[in-house]
């Protein structure tokens, strides 16, 4: 657990396994009534298989609540996630989008 500070307002950011979702969650919350809550959520690939493995980005979640968050505090979350090692890049192998159909809209 890290606790950073936004002029008076306290930020918690935890990180754990979630074994309900089979993913490794990071979590931001204000400890005031006013602040956000965001949470990103990295399924694990090998979920039964021993450690923790990350699953391509492309499959990451991220969950945000209805409140504000500084974004001074939002950036170093998410400098935090991306030091952590556990986001990858797709395989080439696996399937994502580009936002883009089939008729070239998008």
């Amino acid at each position: 657990m890290e606790i950073w500070s936004h002029g008076t307002e306290l930020y918690e950011v935890n990180s754990y396994y979630s074994l309900p979702d089979d993913a490794w969650q990071y979590e931001l919350t204000s400890r005031s009534e006013a602040g956000g809550h965001l949470a990103v959520v990295i399924p694990d690939a090998t979920p039964d298989d021993g450690p923790f493995t990350p699953q391509p980005a492309h499959r990451v979640l991220v969950q945000v609540g209805d409140r504000q968050i500084p974004w001074s505090i939002f950036r170093r979350f998410i400098d935090l996630i991306e030091s952590s090692g556990d986001l990858v890049d797709a395989d080439k192998d696996e399937p994502h989008t580009s936002g883009r159909d089939d008729r070239g809209i998008g």
